[in-house]
């Protein structure tokens, strides 16, 4: 079983690294932006990038995720030539019709969105920035396809300090605020394309086949609602504290969710190896069990990140640099949000290891509704409880609808693929862990108590009989090899598509 447990963990390292590196950039520039951006200015920022995710999604609408499955299981050289055009040229077509009509309506688009005419410069880079990242997706999942992991890296790498670097020029040494955010995020996205570019040059012909345009739609239009409905999940609260609130209030709950997806980031990394390793070990006679084990040991690594971040969060942003501190001080209160944004990426995190039942069944029908419910929560909860609560409602109906997701999605599985759960295990750390944080968050706040008390964490864990004969052993020997033995390519391309799906 711990062998199991070690493959997946270098797993989880290996396909996660693009996604956290990508992601990694919103936490580097969060010092530049809370200093530099006033707080409705990082409102524009969060409204529109929200508004950039879901549009991206739409320019795609599933012709990532089919071609990548139909590419790689293609024999012939022809046949991989005809998907790589066919989805690429789709995909511009696409994106170049929302970028002219961005282009074209920004005013009035800058009058729906953010409540002013002012902002339509702002509406016509984001038009551009949609356009090339778009673009860049098909070549980037080719390197994905063809096992080309070490250059699909170095050019993730490029594109944050690209981000980086020209943010930093513009917004703080050229003074451009809002406009150099969105100029630099431009500029970092034309670099991009035009280094991924050439790597697909040998396959670009200016041909479409409607045969496989066909296949692409069939196999990938269907994920298009549930995608969405996940990430609006994840955004919808920023366009109803705008509507409720104003833009300020949205720049620091921006700022707020931000940092709370410090444990997005672990989910991130998990996910990207769970589909592959789940697949291919329920072949295993004691694939349940394992199973069962591997949620306990993520949900405590999850508590343990939990309690870390929401106990020193104040300190993270109150330390200082130089003379600055590391958040602005005009920011300083988004960090009330991060308790209740953090558990809502465990529950995350709890949805996605559920979901085993319904792929080895085949039943993925049913996640759209599920996810469709989970977006209903969120709308009715965040207008409920932002009046009531603030931009901290907002936070808490982001918590209720994953919590809403993890627990829908937990009875359908049961129903088809049954999992004996360690509830009584998993009982054990949710109550050490809601007393850690109790005492730290609003009784013991002192740095050396809040220290104390995670020290002693894994001590009353360990007390009261979490931890089974040996286990302590064997995850010590786990987590302190950093490698594993390389996994076989077919494995790779499972993991791959089934990553896309």
């Amino acid at each position: 079983m711990f062998a199991s447990i070690k493959r997946l963990t270098s797993h989880s390292a290996v396909y996660g690294i693009s996604t956290i590196l990508g992601r990694a950039i919103s936490f580097l520039l969060l010092p530049l932006y809370t200093h530099y951006l006033p707080k409705a200015d990082y409102g524009v920022v969060t409204v529109v990038l929200a508004w950039l995710g879901i549009m991206t999604i739409i320019s795609t609408y599933g012709v990532d995720a089919a071609f990548l499955r139909y590419y790689i299981l293609a024999d012939r050289e022809e046949e991989k030539r005809a998907i790589f055009n066919t989805g690429f040229w789709s995909i511009l077509l696409m994106s170049a019709t929302i970028m002219l009509g961005g282009y074209l309506l920004a005013s009035p688009l800058s009058t729906w969105i953010l409540d002013s005419a002012d902002y339509r410069y702002i509406i016509i880079l984001m038009a551009g920035i949609l356009f090339l990242d778009s673009m860049a997706i098909i070549p980037f999942l080719l390197l994905r396809a063809e096992e080309r992991s070490t250059l699909y890296v170095v050019l993730k790498i490029a594109n944050v300090i690209v981000n980086f670097l020209t943010t930093y020029w513009l917004v703080v040494k050229l003074g451009r605020g809002l406009h150099g955010v969105f100029e630099s995020n431009l500029i970092s996205s034309a670099f991009t394309f035009v280094t991924v570019l050439p790597v697909a040059m040998r396959h670009l012909r200016p041909t479409m086949r409607r045969a496989v345009y066909m296949d692409l739609l069939k196999f990938g239009l269907p994920y298009l609602p549930s995608t969405l409905s996940v990430y609006l999940v994840d955004v919808i609260d920023r366009f109803i504290l705008q509507q409720l609130t104003d833009l300020g209030t949205v720049g620091l709950y921006g700022a707020g969710c931000k940092l709370g997806m410090l444990m997005n980031l672990f989910v991130a990394a998990f996910r990207f190896a769970w589909h592959p390793f789940f697949l291919s070990a329920s072949k295993e006679p004691n694939a349940k069990p394992l199973f069962a084990r591997i949620f306990t040991l993520f949900m405590l690594v999850c508590a343990a990140c939990f309690l870390g971040a929401s106990l020193f969060i104040n300190e993270l942003v109150h330390l200082r640099i130089g003379a600055k501190t590391l958040f602005g001080a005009e920011y300083w209160n988004s960090t009330s949000v991060v308790p209740a944004i953090l558990l809502a990426y465990i529950f995350f995190g709890a949805y996605v290891n559920f979901i085993i039942g319904v792929h080895l069944e085949k039943k993925t029908a049913y996640l759209p509704f599920i996810t469709g419910l989970s977006l209903v929560i969120k709308v009715a909860a965040t207008y409920t409880l932002v009046p009531i609560f603030g931009m901290n409602g907002a936070a808490l109906g982001t918590t209720l609808a994953y919590f809403s997701m993890a627990v829908a999605l937990y009875f359908v599985a049961q129903r088809l693929y049954p999992i004996t759960y360690e509830w009584k295990r998993l009982a054990k750390l949710v109550v050490v862990s809601t007393a850690v944080f109790i005492l730290g968050y609003w009784f013991w706040t002192a740095p050396w108590q809040k220290a104390g008390l995670l020290i002693a964490f894994p001590v009353a864990l360990f007390l009261i009989g979490f931890f089974e004969k040996g286990e302590l052993r064997r995850l010590s020997a786990l987590f302190n090899k950093s490698r594993g033995k390389r996994q076989s390519r077919n494995e790779k391309q499972t993991s791959l598509i089934q990553d896309e799906i």
